[in-house]
């Protein structure tokens, strides 16, 4: 029962990194706009990945890693797309990238060194979640438009959001039951207080004809 439980949470899971994933990535290539897009967000997101994979593999659930993968895949492809949109953010998703991955990797390393590795690994994907949730919420409701923002993916980054929330503070699905991770907690959090407003405001926006 347990494991088919996993197996359905899992499924889901990755089936719903591909449909916040696609949209995202779909809706820059077919606009050729970035608007509405944090550069800040997109770097931070990037850096961090391979963090929460790692997240995923110590806190014993198969399912976040592959869908962390997979959602790794397709946010290279969506950067792809905003590079070539919008030129002037290219520096600034770069820089960011950059900076959140080393400072991951030297967290990683001096937590291993420590015999801490997943409090500070959890502590600083925390940080990082801010870090790209804030910028992101900032510039999506602060954009002239959000033409660049998928009304899909915004409301499959809530329902994702909850869905970690839930496993986060130990309530089962993604992540045995009892078992509260930390990084989790913020991360679903956050991706509900940073998703739902943009989407409300792109929905009305698309509502009223002011955006493509």
């Amino acid at each position: 029962m347990h494991v088919n439980g996993a197996l359905v949470s899992g499924t889901a899971l990755v089936a719903i990194e591909v449909a916040r994933s696609v949209p995202a990535w779909l809706r820059v290539k077919r606009t050729r706009s970035g608007h509405g897009i944090s550069p800040v967000s997109m770097g931070v997101l990037a850096g961090t990945g391979p963090g929460w994979i790692a997240v995923a593999v110590l806190a014993q659930s198969v399912a976040a890693a592959v869908a962390g993968m997979v959602w790794l895949v397709f946010h290279g492809l969506l950067w792809r797309e905003v590079a070539k949109a919008e030129h002037a953010m290219n520096k600034t998703i770069v820089a960011a990238t950059l900076f959140s991955f080393a400072a991951i990797g030297l967290v990683t390393i001096v937590g291993l060194g420590a015999g801490y590795m997943e409090p500070a690994l959890g502590s600083a994907l925390v940080i990082a979640s801010a870090c790209y949730s804030l910028p992101a919420l900032y510039r999506g409701m602060k954009s002239p438009t959000t033409t660049g923002l998928s009304l899909v993916s915004l409301a499959v980054n809530s329902v994702e959001g909850a869905i970690y929330f839930v496993g986060g503070v130990g309530m089962g699905g993604i992540t045995p039951h009892g078992h509260p991770v930390l990084a989790y907690i913020f991360f679903g959090g956050l991706a509900l207080a940073s998703n739902l407003p943009r989407l409300v405001r792109a929905g009305a926006r698309r509502a009223m004809n002011r955006d493509g």
